[in-house]
């Protein structure tokens, strides 16, 4: 079984998964390997820096020869789900009253519209952590579907005439979101722009605490070996679903070309929104298709004598 694991994993949970994979699930062998690795791998690259941004975290991690360089992982707090959680509290704050559909009894005409909304009630018994959860899932479809990426830094006071897009909500209202489907990305590139009161989101207590993607990638490819500088920066890969808001790789190319400007930046990201999301899993299936993959998974036997520490110079 090939397993595949966040870069900046602590060695007490490589060490447990080894103990379940074989004790309670009986595999005959097991090779576990680093997200940022099978990323590099999806994308043809032995050597990188890999930007992976998803749902749940942001992680910066440089790959030297197909090892994860452990001591220059960055981390960011600016996941997916926060931002879903910003651009929520942001609507909320404009007076956007947005209704799940199991609130909602709605009749639909013979022509497919909505003659009538009401609230169904008796929900009572309803946990706000389950309509919180169903309030970010209509959000999310929102960022996916309005947000972008501005080319240049964003400036919401010299944009307030910008055009707006149109978003339906469950209840049948029309809501225009104009500059917040900017902003939603543009923090994460100038976190300057984040309001105070919406700075606890990301588990800060002021902007100037979080650090601008760019930013950790400079950081990472600092504490690097200045040798392989150079090839850090000429593959930087993207990947995840938080990367795919449009003008988002070229933004990043863009940032990163202007802080550093001796080295030349170049940033690879599937052109497929399936497979930038899913690196990892095409990773692991390239690397699980390799003739000399047998070699190197770790076996009951190996385990049974060796113990849990093997996953450490088996899997690095």
């Amino acid at each position: 079984m090939l397993l595949a694991e966040p870069s900046f994993n602590s060695n007490e949970c490589r060490e447990k998964l080894l103990e379940i994979m074989f004790e309670n699930y009986k595999v005959p062998a097991v090779f576990i390997s680093k997200n940022a690795v099978l990323s590099s791998f999806s994308c043809g690259r032995s050597t990188a820096v890999v930007l992976d941004s998803g749902g749940g975290a942001t992680c910066v991690a440089p790959v030297h020869e197909g090892y994860v360089l452990q001591k220059a992982i960055v981390r960011s707090p600016f996941s997916g789900e926060k931002l879903t959680e910003y651009l929520l509290s942001v609507l909320e704050g404009k007076g956007v009253n947005v209704r799940p559909p199991y609130m909602l009894n709605k009749k639909i005409g013979k022509d497919g519209t909505i003659t009538s909304v009401n609230e169904i009630t008796g929900l009572e018994n309803i946990r706000p952590s389950f309509k919180r959860y169903m309030q970010k899932s209509i959000i999310n479809d929102l960022k996916e579907t309005v947000c972008r990426t501005s080319e240049s830094v964003f400036d919401e006071s010299s944009n307030a005439q910008i055009p707006f897009a149109q978003y339906e909500l469950p209840d049948g209202k029309v809501i225009d979101v104009g500059a917040e489907r900017f902003k939603a990305c543009e923090i994460m590139f100038n976190p300057s722009v984040l309001e105070a009161d919406k700075c606890s989101i990301f588990g800060v207590n002021s902007p100037s605490e979080l650090q601008a993607l760019h930013d950790c990638i400079n950081e990472s490819v600092g504490k690097c070996d200045s040798d392989i500088k150079k090839d850090l920066y000429g593959t930087v890969i993207v990947t995840g679903g938080n990367t795919l808001f449009p003008m988002f790789k070229e933004r990043l190319e863009r940032e990163l070309a202007e802080s550093i400007s001796l080295l030349k930046v170049k940033t690879i990201s599937p052109m497929a929104t399936t497979e930038r999301r899913f690196s990892v899993w095409i990773g692991g299936s390239i690397l699980a298709s390799l003739g000399s993959f047998q070699q190197m998974w770790i076996s009951k036997k190996q385990w049974s004598e060796e113990g849990v520490r093997i996953v450490h110079s088996q899997c690095p």
